[in-house]
């Protein structure tokens, strides 16, 4: 199960480059995906469907009062989820897509050096 709470993230595009999410909030409730935040284009929601199963993610976040940008992702073994993004746009009676890279992270605390060493015994 994915953690709900803060994540960060990015996704690129050719032009724009890496472009950073800031931190914001996905919840997962069963096979329910839904967040909200801000990146360099504005403010969005995220809602989808969560598969336990294989880790896939599908979301779609709506910009608000803008496009919609379908995120298919899967989980890459340290905790984050990796994939494609793509806008499907049409104009002038032709279909248009454009894909991209993303990564999406839980924000977990950062270890301090601090934090005691645990022995594990077998």
């Amino acid at each position: 199960m994915l953690p709900s709470g803060v994540w960060r993230g990015f996704w690129e595009q050719e032009g724009y480059g890496r472009q950073p999410m800031e931190a914001f909030e996905l919840h997962f409730r069963g096979e329910l995906a839904t967040g909200h935040g801000r990146d360099v284009v504005g403010r969005f929601t995220f809602h989808g469907e969560f598969d336990e199963k294989s880790g896939r993610v599908m979301l779609i976040k709506q910009y608000l009062g803008r496009h919609q940008v379908l995120y298919d992702g899967r989980p890459d073994g340290e905790g984050s989820i990796l994939g494609k993004w793509t806008i499907t746009e049409s104009f002038v009676g032709r279909e248009y897509v454009t894909v991209g890279p993303f990564v999406l992270s839980p924000d977990l605390p950062r270890p301090t050096g601090d934090e005691p060493i645990i022995e594990i015994k077998k």
